[in-house]
């Protein structure tokens, strides 16, 4: 079965990454929600797409040069007035609902991993009762290694989630091809991968089939794009359209 995940909450429907997105989404007919998850200077976990707040706020700065206090008086762009929540009130949304979490481990921006905060990710997670419901996704190898180590250090690995996922840019396979991915994947025990949905083909389903590695899209933005998900067989994928990705599921 293929798995509808709502793109930071529905990113062309309303305001990405808010409570109102979320809201929204929990109330829809979706399998995941997708959001990514960042560290304040005083290691709080806040959810918000970019490493600066320029784009989507009132403010500017790079998350990790913030006090939570202090980030918290600006204000999303949209939003109505709502500041940008924390990882801790997305997970409460979501928990009485039957949409699960597909959580993006985001890095600086200078693409450097924030201290510590894979570990914090697991304590959220395990304190809500929520790791199980939860895909953990990263564009960052060393983001998902640094995971895969805390799990260890508290008893638990990749099978007491949903899934643990690496998300490969197109630039990343025309860098290293398939042979260093599959080779970069097998060292870290990771089998799950999310290409970009364009890009992925029956070809493409087959080698990784092959290898044992589980396929996932991201930015499946159009009813077309949702059907070839659903034919190809994707395991899940991301779209800033859910409602158009469900009409494509139904229809």
């Amino acid at each position: 079965m293929t798995l509808i995940a709502s793109h930071r909450g529905g990113k062309h429907l309303w305001p990405e990454n808010t409570r109102l997105a979320f809201s929204q989404t929990a109330r829809l007919d979706v399998d995941l929600v997708e959001f990514d998850v960042h560290q304040t200077r005083d290691g709080r976990l806040v959810v918000h797409h970019d490493a600066l707040i320029d784009r989507m706020t009132d403010g500017t700065g790079a998350i990790a040069d913030f006090s939570y206090d202090d980030l918290m008086g600006h204000i999303v762009i949209g939003s109505g007035g709502e500041t940008i929540p924390t990882l801790g009130e997305t997970i409460d949304i979501f928990r009485s609902s039957s949409v699960d979490l597909r959580l993006e481990i985001k890095t600086r921006q200078d693409g450097s991993a924030y201290d510590g905060m894979e570990g914090r990710i697991i304590e959220a997670l395990l304190a809500a009762g929520m790791l199980g419901r939860t895909m953990v996704t990263s564009f960052s190898l060393p983001c998902l290694e640094a995971f895969a180590t805390a799990l260890g250090k508290r008893g638990l690995n990749a099978g007491d989630l949903l899934g643990v996922t690496f998300l490969c840019s197109p630039q990343t396979t025309a860098q290293i091809g398939w042979s260093g991915i599959l080779a970069a994947l097998a060292r870290l025990g990771v089998r799950e991968i999310g290409l970009r949905a364009d890009t992925i083909d029956a070809e493409t389903m087959a080698l990784l089939r092959k290898n044992g590695i589980t396929v996932h899209g991201w930015a499946a933005h159009t009813v077309d794009a949702a059907r070839t998900m659903f034919r190809l067989g994707v395991a899940s994928f991301t779209t800033d359209r859910p409602d158009l990705a469900i009409a494509a599921k139904h229809g």
